[in-house]
């Protein structure tokens, strides 16, 4: 079993970052696991214990405004915060985790996909070896009310820091219904957003169609193929242009947007698992 550990860092701003890592007792490299809208890093625990088994350094971080790091839940100033944090971390896990010198691999769950997407396109890591893409937000499938959608561009100049219901419903996370009410019962969790995230994220989206020829590491895209929350043609599409001649796809056919926490958990996992294998 990987000892666990927990520590904070400072973001970009001094906001406290909080993170933590599954250490297997031989470390074959590291990932950076970024997760989802409203979620945390504690959401992988069974999910780090499991690629810990095969010798890699799971490190978990929590988004500003989210879980346990500091910052008006929800809220970014600028959704550049959420990559320059994750340049902070990636920084700090190469200086001080022990992870110079073997393969860093970078993992993004839904906005943390987007995140992590953007993060490489700005920087092209030499120490990144390889992306993998769960259910990447590259568009949307969740349906935003018009009012909404106003009010946040409005927002983002006069209330900035304005948060919303993010629309989100557990249920179309997860078929599980154990997990919906353990979702729902879970105060890491939150549900909202701020103008600067919404909008944000739909610039993001055509800087990330943009770029994606540019990604030439590889790439394992996994997606659910019921997804009501980012859209699975999206990231089809953004899969298309990733210059990489060594990418793959997977998309769960049944599966709902959580595809390491969904039924089909143990496909998804094993499919991640090989893809892995092969990166030095």
């Amino acid at each position: 079993m990987a000892k666990r550990y927990e520590g904070q860092l400072l973001g970009y701003d001094d906001t406290e970052i909080f993170y933590q890592t599954w250490e297997p007792s031989e470390t074959r490299g590291v990932i950076v696991v970024t997760h989802g809208m409203a979620e945390h890093s504690e959401c992988y625990h069974e999910f780090a214990e499991e690629i810990s088994n095969d010798g890699w350094m799971v490190v978990g971080w929590d988004l500003r405004g989210h879980g346990r790091s500091g910052g008006k839940r929800g809220y970014v100033a600028d959704f550049s915060d959420y990559i320059s944090d994750l340049e902070k971390t990636v920084s700090h896990i190469l200086t001080e985790q022990s992870g110079g010198g073997q393969p860093l691999v970078l993992l993004g769950h839904s906005l943390g996909g987007l995140i992590t997407t953007l993060f490489y396109l700005k920087n092209q890591t030499k120490e990144v070896k390889a992306l993998c893409l769960s259910s990447p937000a590259l568009g949307l499938a969740i349906k935003v009310p018009k009012f909404k959608d106003t009010l946040a561009r409005l927002a983002a100049d006069w209330m900035p820091t304005l948060t919303l219901y993010n629309e989100i419903k557990y249920s179309d996370l997860v078929r599980d219904e154990a997990k919906q009410k353990a979702y729902s019962h879970d105060p890491l969790r939150h549900d909202k957003i701020s103008p600067a995230v919404f909008l944000g994220m739909l610039a993001g989206f055509d800087t990330a169609m943009q770029g994606a020829k540019s990604i030439q590491i590889p790439l394992l895209l996994q997606h659910s193929g019921d997804d009501r929350i980012v859209s699975p043609d999206a990231a089809k599409k953004f899969f298309e242009k990733v210059g990489s001649d060594q990418k793959k796809i997977i998309v769960y056919k049944d599966s709902l947007h959580e595809i390491f926490n969904d039924l089909d958990r143990t496909e998804a996992i094993s499919d991640l698992r090989e893809f892995l294998r092969r990166i030095k």
